[in-house]
């Protein structure tokens, strides 16, 4: 069971950023570990998937509350990073081998601590990785690391991620008032003409021509509706060039409505 564990994935962007981060870190301890470092290759490239968990061959933890890494040697130990590090295969100096291998590794976690700003940095010791240095869908994120003839793997978690490459804060959204966001929103107009009231017989048998004569003066108001609204305003019909234009006389009261 994961508990305590952020899910989700790190974005690609994110993703670039924590490459080249990584990689820097590396070349300038390789450069400064290695003896080979003038005329080796060194490179560092992201992993689609992180090496899970193998009892044989624990990796390298360092931890810290304030995020976690990993370095997936394989089966090679201490003495062996220390020989290919001092560029010997020799086994008379064995115990400094391993020092050297030992100090240089922890020299690589402290350094990416210090890189997301942990000031005291944890030393290096085998264990069980955890699923967030694991699994991208955690957050964890690895990359494989080839200096000469050594390959390795390194993994951080989703807390080291953070504070290596923080993510984006947006800004705060800048916001309008309710009157100015909808202001520009159509809104259809009907201007209504009562005509008031005609017999039936002369609506009998109308024809095409036929004159409807109501009971309504011509100098009275039309009702203007909004669409939605009802009627909101009295006005009287005009022309504005080739268009049909109302002129307001008169505003409708506006009763509160109320929904249960």
């Amino acid at each position: 069971m994961v508990k305590d564990v952020r899910f989700g994935w790190l974005g690609e962007t994110r993703r670039e950023a924590l490459h080249a981060l990584l990689a820097a870190q590396v070349n300038d301890w390789a450069r400064e570990w290695w003896i080979g470092s003038a005329d080796g290759a060194i490179e560092v490239q992201p992993l689609e998937s992180i090496a899970g968990h193998d009892k044989r061959s624990l990796p390298l933890l360092s931890s810290h509350e304030a995020g976690s890494l990993a370095v997936h040697l394989g089966a090679k130990d201490f003495d062996a990073i220390g020989r290919f590090l001092a560029g010997t295969s020799s086994d008379a100096d064995s115990e400094l081998a391993y020092r050297i291998g030992e100090d240089a590794l922890k020299d690589l976690a402290a350094r990416i601590q210090r890189r997301a700003g942990i000031g005291k940095a944890s030393g290096v010791a085998r264990g069980t990785a955890s699923l967030s240095l694991e699994r991208a869908s955690l957050g964890a994120f690895g990359v494989s690391v080839s200096i000469g003839r050594l390959q390795m793997e390194l993994a951080i978690d989703r807390q080291m991620a953070d504070r290596l490459a923080p993510p984006a804060v947006a800004g705060s959204a800048n916001l309008v008032s309710r009157q100015s966001a909808i202001q520009h929103a159509p809104l259809r107009v009907v201007a209504m003409m009562d005509f008031g009231s005609v017999d039936l017989a002369h609506l009998s048998d109308l024809s095409v021509g036929e004159i409807l004569v109501g009971d309504r003066k011509l100098d009275e108001a039309l009702q203007i509706h909004l669409e939605g609204h009802g009627a909101v305003a009295s006005g009287y019909l005009r022309r504005l060039g080739e268009q049909r234009a109302v002129v307001v006389d008169g505003l409708k009261p506006q009763e509160n409505s109320s929904h249960e």
